[in-house]
């Protein structure tokens, strides 16, 4: 490590360790990087005992004065495939190999075409190279399939550091595993002007102390993730209105506000041992009277930062082929003048050869200092020494496959997104949009950009969805004209409500970032008419200004990404909360720090990480799936795994059926068998039950007075719930009758097998009459209160009951033990005589509707934002009996004690659940805030597979081994303090 590297270290009161590939800033710990990295073996010799040069001096005084001005070019080259042919290639190459170039910048890639070009280039160059990369919103800014995070007015939106901390950690790791040293971030640039086109949400905010505080936490989790951090753009670029790569912005403020705001959060960066800094292409003529851009001002590089600042790390100039500085220099006379100016390395020159000759003739001719060349050149030695680029240079593709978009990096990136989000207004508290509504929606997408493709993955997750019966969607785009605008404006008033998300990115050279006035027009027009408007800001929070009148509810995203487009459309419904607070502010919108905080009451879709889950771990639940089924256990099936608030598994596998013509898919519908009995049945009792509309210990008789015959006057209805009531399982087919009514007048008649109370007997006519008591205490038929008391109300509109005389296509088949083989028509030939609707049997769901019945009893009771069932009432109905040598609950099934069962062996002695004779399988472990669902039709071709006794404890035991810890976030990285 390099004397400067070590003072600013030491200044900033941070314990220095230094380990090959694997920087230590912030911590007195050790992270190394996976092995292959770069760098990974013994430490570099240092310098400080005099024992020996170090690499990096060896290496200065071998070197001639051209090859000293040769390392301190970056040249760019694009991580695309380019054939080793292509003259692109073919002159990057000859920079490195021939010109001597000693860094290197990536633009766009791929993961293993960036990597393969970057180990190939690091063999030609003489010395190894310093590979840098844009990467202020991760690696994915830049290369495809690699993790992109939410932008830093995200990160500052949640006000949590650590979430900087560990997407900086997450960048370098993605980073040096793609063969990049040096990251161009964080930005440090305080955006306090709204009108700023090119800074927006590349910022943490408009508060220095928040920026400071965010980008001081980037900075180091990406150095201790193993990279160089670079801090721009000094001293300062968030006041201004114009885009550097078109003009150069002129700043007319003096120092006294200069140290007040811009220079703040750099020197919150310099305390935390950023190692590099980049100036900005931006003159401020109040302070330096050269008024040039800072990166070729010496009063504000060398005089500013270097001696007033005692910035000693690597200084970088911002691109060379912006106008900013084009339209005034030429390329030498540019390249010359950033070196006088202070900086060290040389970004982009538009001709490296003739900046190259101007700097050596400068240097021979005495304009530049010799020792100010050999300062820079000793600055980007002893950092690569510092990286351990002398001892490995190249990156193995493994470690590139095994670093780069692992899972836990996209459940930060989803994390931030969720905890970014900041609701600005929600007039009548039209958000969240959540069942029993159902609303028509018309999406109205507002974009800069002609790419058909803008928001499709918000829209794709509105339609999931519950509330959202159904969804048109519309386009304004630089394509539209009047007669669009027209259009869709009618179109609004033949829906519920109009979402109208806008993508406002933030382009270098587009000069501006903002609504078109078309786009305004529209906006203000659309806020005039009857229908509710909900405006989403991705990309640019500012798009509200000047709305008049305003949308009802305004949501900023920040970020344009797959992560904030999910998090959005998941906050619509509930999904996800909007804990964000606004960290600029908005005219005549809101405040910085104003925010309206939604919780999230219904489940999302989520990965198994981001509720303590192991990912790889949960992934042999899909093994275990699918080798059943290819074993003969079900034709197919759907599964679904919810703990805390979201779902880390809902998927659908295989067909209806073993011809494989029509997969499952999670929305297939499946006859649940006596999952009827909790689903339906119980929970209709319940909901009577809290409504102090039926007592627990009251004789059945009391309910259903031709009940209490042939020595069932005292029976219960807890004796009904908890299958204790002395009535045998079923009724065989000559007992039952031709009809519904026949059925229920024997059911009536049955005399008692046992004495009520002494034992427990499985059995489908406890829930026959069960259903009978609800219908008569509510005057409703059974179908019809729980389609308006269960199913609506839980958002649950794919779940009912059906009649027996039409086939369904939708529904997984079913067969009989006779050959009959039933499509949407109840299995089960008690339910069947009862006409599909009965207590014991015939409901049919999906398991994405079953997921959301889950939540509700994970979450006491609560969904959407209602209470659904009191979780004193849930904990009456699912406590385990007191009948000797019984595991039932009340109308519910417990784990039993010791022996089978079809919950497994993980789960804890609390949880609760039942299963139904077509193959499906429902079961809730409170003690770790977790349920399992899983539906197949095992009963087809016939019902003799047996293997679903196995596989249902199998997979039970399978998710809840994969638990990690509670039902939060696994964020990767070491933790801050660490």
């Amino acid at each position: 490590m390099t004397v400067s590297l070590r003072h600013s270290l030491l200044a900033a009161g941070l314990t220095v360790t230094v380990l090959v590939g694997s920087f230590v800033f912030g911590g007195g710990r050790a992270a190394p990087l996976t092995a292959g990295l770069p760098g990974s073996g013994a430490g570099a010799p240092d310098t400080a005992d005099g024992t020996g040069a170090a690499w990096a001096e060896q290496q200065l005084r071998a070197m001639t004065l051209d090859e000293k001005i040769a390392q301190l070019f970056v040249v760019r080259i694009d991580g695309t495939f380019q054939n080793a042919d292509t003259p692109s290639y073919r002159e990057t190459a000859t920079l490195v190999e021939e010109f001597g170039a000693g860094g290197l910048i990536f633009g766009p890639g791929t993961p293993m075409t960036q990597i393969a070009m970057a180990n190939d280039l690091q063999a030609k160059a003489k010395r190894p190279l310093l590979v840098a990369q844009d990467t202020e919103w991760g690696v994915g800014m830049r290369i495809d399939e690699a993790t992109s995070f939410p932008p830093a007015m995200a990160i500052g939106a949640t006000r949590d550091a650590s979430h900087a901390y560990r997407v900086g950690y997450v960048t370098a790791q993605e980073a040096r595993a793609l063969g990049v040293h040096q990251l161009y971030a964080p930005v440090a640039d305080v955006n306090n002007n709204p009108k700023n086109p090119i800074i927006n949400v590349r910022s943490f905010g408009e508060s220095p102390s928040l920026v400071g505080t965010m980008a001081s936490a980037f900075t180091r989790g990406a150095q201790r993730g193993g990279t160089l951090a670079t801090v721009k753009h000094f001293p300062g670029h968030g006041d201004t209105e114009v885009d550097s790569h078109i003009n150069l912005p002129i700043l007319r403020f003096d120092r006294g506000r200069l140290d007040s705001l811009e220079l703040s959060p750099f020197r919150q960066t310099f305390d935390a041992g950023v190692q590099s800094v980049m100036t900005g292409h931006l003159a401020l003529p109040e302070i330096a009277a050269d008024s040039v851009p800072a990166t070729l001002s010496r009063p504000l590089t060398h005089d500013l930062l270097r001696d007033e600042l005692g910035y000693d790390g690597l200084v970088v100039t911002d691109a060379l082929n912006m106008q900013a500085v084009t339209r005034t220099f030429g390329v030498g006379e540019t390249a010359v003048r950033v070196l006088e100016a202070g900086a060290d390395l040389v970004l982009m020159s538009t001709n490296p050869h003739a900046a190259h000759q101007a700097v050596r003739r400068a240097v021979t001719g005495g304009r530049i200092d010799t020792t100010e060349i050999n300062d820079s050149v000793r600055r980007l030695l002893a950092t690569k020494q510092d990286l351990g680029l002398h001892e490995a240079r190249q990156v193995s593709l493994d470690t590139t496959r095994h670093q780069v978009a692992r899972r836990s990096h996209e459940v930060l990136s989803r994390t931030v997104a969720r905890e970014s989000l900041t609701l600005l207004a929600n007039a009548d508290s039209l958000l969240p949009l959540t069942p029993p509504e159902q609303h028509d929606a018309l999406v109205v997408t507002l974009s800069d950009s002609e790419y058909p493709g803008t928001g499709d993955t918000f829209i794709d997750q509105l339609r999931d969805q519950p509330a959202i019966g159904s969804l048109d969607t519309r386009r304004l785009d630089p394509r539209s004209d009047s007669t669009d605008v027209k259009d869709h404006l009618a179109d609004a008033s033949d829906h519920d409500i109009v979402i109208v998300p806008s993508f406002l990115r933030v382009q270098a050279w587009s000069g501006s970032i903002g609504l078109s006035d078309r786009h305004h027009d529209f906006l203000e027009d659309l806020a005039e008419t009857e229908t509710p408007v909900t405006f989403v800001a991705f990309g640019n929070p500012y798009a509200p200004t000047d709305l008049a009148p305003a949308p009802d509810a305004i949501l900023a995203a920040y970020g344009s990404g797959d992560a904030s487009q999910r998090a959005a459309a998941q906050a619509l419904g509930g999904g996800a909360g909007t804990p964000g607070r606004l960290p600029v502010t908005i005219p005549d919108v809101a405040e910085k720090g104003e925010g309206q905080s939604l919780a999230p009451v219904a489940p999302r879709e989520g990965l198994p990480e981001s509720v303590g889950l192991d990912g790889a771990r949960l992934a042999r639940l899909d093994t275990l799936l699918r080798s059943a089924m290819l074993d003969g256990a079900f034709p197919g099936g759907a599964v679904a795994v919810g703990r805390g608030p979201a779902l880390a598994e809902l998927d659908a596998f295989g067909y209806h059926t073993y011809d494989e013509t029509t997969p499952v898919q999670t929305g297939t519908q499946y006859d649940l068998a006596s999952l009827t009995k909790v689903v339906a049945t119980t929970t209709a009792v319940m909901k009577l039950y809290e409504a102090d509309s039926l007592a627990l210990d009251a004789a059945v008789a009391r309910y259903l007075p031709d009940f209490a015959q042939n020595g069932k006057e005292a029976v219960t209805v807890r004796q009904l719930l908890a299958h204790t009531s002395g009535l045998k399982p079923y009724l065989d087919p000559d007992e039952r009758g031709p009809t519904r009514d026949a059925l229920l007048d024997t059911l009536m008649a049955q005399t008692l097998t046992y004495t009520p109370g002494t034992q427990s007997t499985y059995s489908g006519l406890n829930a026959i009459a069960l259903m009978r008591i609800v219908e008569t205490v509510s005057g409703q038929p059974f179908d019809e209160f729980c389609r308006r008391h269960i199913f609506a109300p839980l958002g649950m509109d794919q779940t009912g009951f059906y009649d027996t005389d039409v086939t369904r296509e939708w529904a997984a088949p079913t067969t009989d033990t006779s050959g009959t083989r039933y499509r949407g028509s109840v299995h089960d030939p008690m339910a069947r005589d009862m006409g599909g609707v009965s207590g014991n049997a015939g409901l049919f769901s999906t398991v994405e509707d079953l997921a959301r019945f889950g939540y509700m009893l994970t979450h006491e009771g609560r969904i959407d934002g209602r209470q659904f069932l009191a979780p004193e009432t849930i904990a009456t109905f699912t406590a385990q009996t007191d009948v000797p040598g019984s595991t039932r609950a009340l109308g519910w099934d417990t784990k039993s004690p010791e022996g089978y069962s079809s919950a497994g062996d993980a789960f804890s002695a609390a949880s609760f659940g039942h299963t139904g004779y077509t193959g499906t399988s429902f079961w809730v472990d409170p003690a770790a805030d977790l349920f399992v669902v899983l539906l197949t039709n095992r009963v087809y071709p016939d019902d003799t597979a047996e293997q679903i006794t196995q596989v249902r404890p199998r997979a039970a035991d399978i998710v809840h081994r994969a638990i990690e810890g509670p039902p939060q976030p696994l964020l990767p990285g070491p933790k801050p303090e660490e």
